[in-house]
């Protein structure tokens, strides 16, 4: 385990917090309309909690995650609010802000890597997080018609298998709405090279 990931840890418990989690939708979706407006949400932030788990390893901190057509500030904060992590994306570079440090790469991939030896596909974890399954991706459904677990198929990012639950109704410009998932898990089986990794995300705020 590399220096920030360490460094997570090491400062980091578990916390709990008390909040309403949605139920669904009562009548079944159409799940091509569904799709079609979670494709076009491209503009979004979301607030909640992040639990990362890798092998015997374990951490738990607060989320803000702002996303603007894939140029996108992910921000992870103790219970008092102290940033700990910054990931700033945009077209040009990304940067990683953490333990009083910044680092640098062309794309948040290998530098998320770098870091904390963590192999996370970002561009797909940008469709993901909203139960949007991309081309290829294997997906299972809900009894109301919403996605419930997807398995990934792009290649660089296989092996990865999501679960989600707890949709909520989020209003979007012209009276309409959209269902989005609050809770979500993300988790990568055992490799040669790698423990099982496990990211457990639960919302409280979308805001679009």
């Amino acid at each position: 385990m590399i220096r920030l990931f360490s460094f997570l840890f090491a400062i980091c418990f578990l916390l709990s917090a008390c909040t309403t989690a949605p139920k669904g939708p009562e009548n079944a979706v159409n799940l091509t309309a569904q799709l079609e407006k979670v494709a076009e949400v491209q503009q979004w932030q979301m607030r909640g909690k992040i639990a990362f788990r890798q092998g015997k390893d374990a951490a738990s901190l607060n989320l803000v995650w702002k996303n603007d057509f894939g140029d996108f500030d992910f921000r992870l904060t103790n219970f008092l609010g102290v940033s700990l992590v910054n990931l700033s994306v945009d077209q040009k570079q990304s940067v990683l802000e953490a333990d009083g440090e910044t680092y640098v790469d062309a794309l948040p991939e290998p530098l998320i890597y770098r870091i904390t030896g963590m192999v996370i596909p970002v561009e797909p974890l940008l469709s993901w997080v909203k139960g949007l399954p991309l081309k290829g991706d294997k997906y299972t459904l809900t009894e109301k018609g919403l996605v419930n677990t997807l398995e990934s198929y792009c290649q660089g990012c296989r092996n990865w298998q999501v679960t989600y639950g707890n949709y909520g109704s989020i209003e979007l410009e012209g009276d309409t709405s959209v269902w989005l998932p609050h809770s979500i898990t993300l988790t990568q089986n055992e490799t040669p090279n790698m423990p099982k990794t496990q990211l457990k995300i639960k919302i409280y705020q979308w805001t679009l």
